[in-house]
């Protein structure tokens, strides 16, 4: 038995695995592209010692998306590039001909994919190399467009309606919000939501809420900053 945990022992530490991580940081969390805009663009970093490949596209919301089946109308310039160790580059977002909506807001995704490169392996252990993957919000907008978010939350409506609140955006904008929670911070309402433009949203609450009863909603700006207010339940 004896024998065995050292035979199992002397296993494991032969197959002690070496991590690379990725350590690519981006400018910004969330991008704004005008449609009186043709470019726009991003400062992306590498905070590591060493050199790393990024490959960057734009997909239309589909998480499973590449470079090579994204049907999302944009390109980013350059597609794939060598960050040196500590450097920085910029990344152009180029929008393409379209027939997105011009009388609301469309959402895509920015993916940034990190390629760290192969560490040298002088002790011979077992190499995990991983791929780290950046997917922000690029948010094309129309130019006549012109409330801020602040603006944007005093339109947003929250009503109860027996088994759920409901959350009602007459805005041609994305609402981000974070959080959402009575006053008195004990039970949180709902994490992190986006409600599409002139759309409805609903969040299961089957408990008592009184009319005018005041809720505190933490939302995202156009900066992706946090911001925090209160409104009315109606």
């Amino acid at each position: 038995m004896e024998a065995k945990m050292k035979g199992v022992l002397i296993l494991l530490f032969t197959l002690i695995t070496h991590f690379t991580h990725a350590s690519v940081v981006l400018e910004r969390t969330r991008l704004i592209l005008s449609t009186n805009k043709s470019i726009i663009s991003l400062q992306v970093f590498n905070r590591s010692e060493q050199p790393t490949l990024i490959q960057s596209w734009v997909d239309e919301g589909n998480i499973a998306s590449t470079p090579e089946t994204t049907t999302a109308p944009f390109i980013v310039i350059p597609p794939m590039a060598k960050i040196t160790a500590n450097g920085g580059l910029q990344l152009k977002i180029q929008q393409l001909e379209n027939r997105l909506p011009k009388d609301r807001e469309s959402v895509f995704y920015l993916n940034v994919l990190d390629i760290a490169p192969k560490p040298e392996n002088k002790e011979n252990l077992s190499t995990l190399q991983l791929a780290l993957q950046t997917r922000i919000k690029l948010f094309y907008r129309p130019a006549q467009l012109k409330l801020t978010t602040e603006d944007v939350f005093k339109k947003i409506g929250i009503t109860h309606n027996g088994e759920y609140l409901e959350i009602n955006n007459p805005t041609a904008y994305y609402f981000t919000i974070s959080k959402i929670y009575f006053d008195d911070k004990e039970e949180l309402l709902t994490n992190a939501i986006m409600v599409a433009p002139f759309a409805k949203q609903h969040i299961q609450y089957q408990k008592q809420a009184d009319m005018n009863q005041v809720i505190t909603v933490i939302y995202i700006d156009d900066d992706g900053n946090y911001q925090q207010d209160k409104k009315n339940i109606h």
